[in-house]
């Protein structure tokens, strides 16, 4: 992550432990061994709400099936938050970054559907300078997707189980819609800075 202001999009591969992969995708999708279901069977430990995704409608006034869990808000932090804060803490200690305030923490979880369109609009979570980790619980169809200001793609990411995304707030995004599997990540804004070098203040 870059020490300055400049934009960022930054893949991590090795740094979510595979114990917590597994716990993960355990709690948010689950697994289920009777006889007869599929293994492709959601059974989730979470709880989920079904969501209607504006930003994903298409000429018909149709979306895909998605379902979310708020983790933190201005509201209030989930039961399960503690357990997915791994994410953040593991990312910021890794980095040496101090983590300042989590504006907000969510699941999102979007079923297979089948439309021409390949993402959702291209939007920013926050209107000011934050950081967006975002980690993929599974592997998936529905590469999160990155425009310019013209809202021309500049960069596409594919979803794959236990990668970290870490990127500038400010960019311009879009999450994929799959066609094949579900589609499951978990979505933290922070506000985070480098610690401060010895006789140096926060700011610099």
């Amino acid at each position: 992550m870059p020490a300055d202001n400049t934009m960022f999009i930054q893949v991590y591969d090795d740094l979510i432990p595979e114990y917590l992969q597994d716990y993960y995708a355990l709690q948010i999708l689950g697994r289920t061994f009777d006889k007869g279901i599929p293994d492709k069977v959601i059974h989730p430990n979470v709880e989920f709400k079904c969501k209607y995704e504006d930003t994903a409608v298409d000429d018909q006034g149709r979306a895909p099936m998605s379902f979310f869990h708020v983790l933190k808000s201005a509201a209030g932090s989930s039961v399960h938050f503690d357990n997915f804060f791994e994410i953040p803490r593991i990312f910021c200690r890794s980095y040496e970054l101090i983590l300042r305030e989590i504006l907000a923490a969510r699941i999102y979880l979007i079923l297979p559907y089948q439309t021409e369109q390949k993402h959702y609009k291209p939007h920013v979570d926050f209107p000011y300078a934050h950081t967006v980790l975002l980690y993929y619980v599974n592997d998936a169809d529905g590469n999160t997707v990155f425009f310019n200001k013209q809202k021309e793609v500049i960069q596409e990411v594919e979803p794959k189980k236990g990668r970290l995304l870490v990127f500038d707030g400010t960019i311009y995004h879009g999450g994929g819609i799959p066609k094949r599997d579900p589609r499951c990540v978990v979505n933290f804004d922070i506000l985070c800075h480098a610690r401060a070098a010895p006789g140096e203040s926060a700011a610099g």
